[in-house]
């Protein structure tokens, strides 16, 4: 079977964004371990993770605590187990990853999936958080923070699934 990585955007995912938080806020010590987990999309990503390779890819600024404060926010919400990366605010996520394999990103940033898009082998889900989608530019394949667990896990498997036809399709012609 062909290998499948599934990343995983923290801030605006599976950690809610604090809509009433400033842009000053999000730079004090703590701020990223303490929001608020979105139980939905973790539990989903907890099943995914007993098919497929996943793994959390997030943004972090570059001082002294972000990271930390988000391994903790990890730890404590039952996702200490998956592989990390963190990359530095601002950069785009695919030039940290392996694009030897077919890579998914499950983001609510359209910039980032747009960018992500063009790389070699990988493919965005956008996750429809209920603060994000207000102006309608992307128009790939999403999932809802509405959804159940087992249909946003059902609604990923099938994305893989159609993928993985798609590119065996691609091998054989």
């Amino acid at each position: 079977m062909e290998k499948i990585k599934i990343y995983i955007d923290m801030d605006g995912c599976i950690a809610k964004w604090n809509m009433d938080a400033s842009i000053e806020d999000t730079f004090e010590p703590g701020y990223f371990a303490a929001l608020e987990p979105d139980e939905r999309l973790i539990d989903a990503v907890k099943m995914l993770s007993e098919e497929y390779d996943v793994s959390i890819l997030s943004a972090v600024y570059q001082d002294n605590h972000s990271m930390d404060d988000k391994i903790t926010w990890l730890d404590n919400n039952g996702l200490g187990h998956l592989q990390r990366i963190f990359v530095p605010y601002g950069q785009p996520k695919q030039k940290y990853i392996d694009q030897d394999f077919t890579s998914i990103l499950i983001d609510d940033y359209s910039k980032n999936l747009e960018e992500w898009i063009l790389a070699k082998n990988c493919y965005g889900i956008k996750y429809l958080n209920g603060i994000n989608a207000t102006k309608g530019m992307w128009n790939g394949l999403m999932i809802s923070s509405r959804m159940n667990p087992n249909a946003m896990c059902t609604t990923i498997k099938g994305i893989v699934s159609q993928l993985i036809a798609q590119n065996t399709l691609a091998k054989t012609a």
